[in-house]
């Protein structure tokens, strides 16, 4: 009787232990960039300087050239112009090298490359396929190349129109702002068709999805043949249920055409020079005045509002004179704090 209690208790101890092992090791760190911030810098043009930064959010500590420091110097490339993290992968688009690269998100090991692509843009994932946007040329439509996860490899191209450039997923649909035009390109990712395109206005870009699930896609607004503005970027609501713009909030002046969206989905932020402009979901027109103005900034040049804590951050390019800077707000104007990123900080990626 008292070996077969002893080989209870012992059976039971070790189970003790092995649970305990599997907890520590499920909430034990994955990586030294596993939560914050990341910076994409765009690098200059022709000079592959390109480069991502990381904020920690608890410390506040910068870490600068990421893929170079992790992997052995390597040079991440040319017009570094987005990443896209899903799960435990990162993939960082290079347009002017053609790639993708794809690291560990925790710890930004290299794990492969998506080569032979034509000036890519941005990046989603649904499911175990990939989608990247390419401009291709500037004398070609562009087009989106649909990627096997599992597999590595471009499997099919979809051809959109001039500049494919932003792209998101709503209601079974891939949704793609052609830059060059003032067309949004709806693909059902069965077929790998267009089944409709819809007028917007001038340069669409980003794309953000508020609260109700409808998209919005801010519009920069065109130029005449003399190259002066014609102040006509707008800001488009899309209904992807029904594939119709569903409202449109005229700007009056040209703008950049980032975009982002508070943590509630009710309030979009865009930026023209120095000044970041804020306006309700449910407003039918532009904000009389901008939220806040940068004294300390050159020129904004990337916007992103961190889901978590709420946060604004905002990027100054610095004209690509050295190292840009990103600066932080609150939703409601208030500047809480500045850090020193790469060259041409261009977007944001929270995790």
């Amino acid at each position: 009787m008292k070996n077969t209690r002893f080989f209870l208790f012992a059976l039971l101890a070790a189970m003790s232990f092995t649970i305990a092992s599997c907890d520590d090791e499920d909430n034990a760190p994955k990586g030294a960039y596993e939560d914050g911030v990341f910076v994409v810098n765009e690098g200059n043009f022709l000079h592959a300087d390109g480069s991502v930064t990381f904020i920690n959010r608890s410390s506040g500590e910068v870490s600068n050239d990421l893929f170079g420091a992790v992997n052995a110097g390597r040079i991440l490339g040319d017009v570094v112009q987005s990443m896209t993290v899903k799960g435990d992968m990162a993939y960082v688009v290079v347009n002017n090298s053609n790639k993708v690269e794809v690291v560990d998100a925790n710890t930004f090991e290299a794990s492969y490359t998506l080569s032979d692509l034509k000036l890519p843009r941005y990046f989603i994932t649904v499911g175990n396929k990939g989608y990247v946007t390419e401009w291709v040329s500037f004398v070609d439509k562009g087009r989106v190349s649909v990627v096997d996860l599992d597999s590595h490899t471009v499997t099919g191209t979809i051809v959109t129109d001039y500049g494919a450039e932003g792209i998101a997923e709503a209601n079974g649909k891939l949704f793609v702002s052609n830059n060059f035009t003032n067309t949004v390109s709806v693909i059902n990712p069965a077929t790998l068709q267009v089944v409709q395109t819809l007028e917007v206005g001038d340069s669409p870009g980003v794309f953000v999805k508020d609260s109700q699930n409808k998209l919005w896609v801010i519009c920069g607004g065109g130029s005449d043949a003399n190259y002066n503005p014609l102040n006509n970027g707008r800001l488009v609501q899309i209904d992807a249920a029904t594939n119709t713009v569903s409202k449109t909030i005229e700007l009056n002046t040209n703008v950049s055409d980032n975009l982002a969206i508070n943590k509630a989905g009710n309030q979009l932020f865009y930026y023209k020079g120095k000044s970041v402009y804020r306006v309700n979901t449910a407003d039918t027109a532009a904000p009389s005045a901008p939220l806040l103005t940068e004294s300390a900034a050159v020129s904004f040049y990337g916007i992103g509002i961190d889901p978590e804590t709420d946060i604004l951050y905002v990027a100054d390019s610095k004209a690509f004179q050295g190292n840009g800077t990103v600066f932080t707000y609150s939703t409601t104007g208030s500047a809480k704090g500045t850090f020193t990123a790469g060259i041409g900080p261009n977007n944001f990626v929270f995790k």
